[in-house]
């Protein structure tokens, strides 16, 4: 007996020393796992719009706080175009940009600049847009873009991780200083009918017919069949580039209408203009998904007495 408890004792410590073996290779001879650094960059502001005369010169201040882990920074000046009717845009780095644009910090005089960012620093960047007395009165998109490029993100695998922020420029050249936007509504419309309980949404599109941007400043007016006024929605105050075409938005949703006709007023003014378009439509709501209920309803039911007054008489 005595041999038997000796031996059992033996088996258990020879099976826990293999299983702590077993768990120290493993420790020892598995990879390390994987851990991606985090990349998180702000800027202010967000946008630039300037209109500047040739010969004259503005400074902008820009602050970029780092959120994530330490990186590396470039800063350079990019062109872009719209890419679609939505306020999406394209970055064109292969294009040429005007030599408007310097960095005026001491330790940072030229662009591209490179400079490290470590993590929750806030670096201060000068931007002067400087322009010649031959500049060309014209737009001049660009995005002040900040890209960081870091080696061996991830442990042990030198993986180049990448991730950027823009802060768009909308640059405008002009002799006067002054914008003189022209525009046209290039599509206003909606359902012919709406249910009572569906949301009613328009399709406005603002075609910019002119050599320089605007800001689209407007509403959209509902009125029912007596005239009186339904609701005014305001219009989201988008940016639309030069020969360009953009869909503009509501800022709030069209309240419920219940039944009846109305008519849609859409009026746009663009910015530091007295310039007014507008364009009208016709729509009505009605509560036909109820009354499909009801009629099929209806039809149901008298289906039913039909079918019981002809069993009645058949007896």
């Amino acid at each position: 007996m005595a041999i038997n408890k000796i031996n059992g004792r033996i088996n258990k410590i020879t099976s826990i020393t293999f299983i702590i073996f077993i768990i120290f290779i493993n420790v020892i001879i598995r990879p390390k796992t994987a851990t991606a650094q985090t990349l998180s960059l702000s800027i202010w502001p967000p946008i630039l719009e300037a209109v500047i005369q040739p010969g004259k010169a503005i400074t902008q201040v820009y602050k970029l706080q780092n959120l994530g882990d330490d990186v590396i920074i470039k800063a350079s000046i990019v062109p872009f175009e719209p890419a679609d009717e939505l306020g999406r845009i394209t970055l064109k780095k292969s294009d040429p940009i005007p030599d408007f644009f310097s960095l005026q910090n001491a330790n940072l005089p030229e662009l591209p600049a490179t400079f490290p960012l470590k993590s929750g620093q806030t670096q201060e960047l000068v931007l002067k847009i400087s322009l010649p007395a031959s500049a060309i009165e014209a737009d001049y998109p660009v995005a002040f873009l900040f890209e960081s490029t870091a080696q061996g993100l991830i442990s042990g695998s030198g993986t180049t991780t990448l991730a950027s922020i823009g802060s768009n420029i909308l640059l405008t050249v002009s002799r006067t200083g002054q914008l003189s936007p022209l525009a046209k509504i290039a599509q206003f419309s909606a359902k012919l009918i709406y249910d009572s309980f569906e949301p009613i949404s328009f399709q406005l599109l603002l075609q910019n017919t002119s050599s320089t941007r605007l800001k689209a400043v407007g509403q959209i007016e509902i009125k029912n069949i007596f005239g009186g006024v339904s609701a005014t929605i305001p219009l989201r105050e988008d940016n639309v580039l030069a020969n360009s075409s953009r869909q503009l938005q509501p800022e709030t949703n069209v309240p419920s209408l219940i039944f009846g006709r109305f008519t849609a007023k859409a009026s746009i003014t663009p910015k530091d203009t007295t310039n007014t378009i507008s364009q009208t439509l016709t729509f009505y709501v009605l509560p036909y998904k109820i009354l499909l209920a009801v009629f099929i309803l209806s039809a149901i039911l008298l289906l039913t007495k039909n079918k019981l007054k002809h069993h009645n008489e058949s007896k």
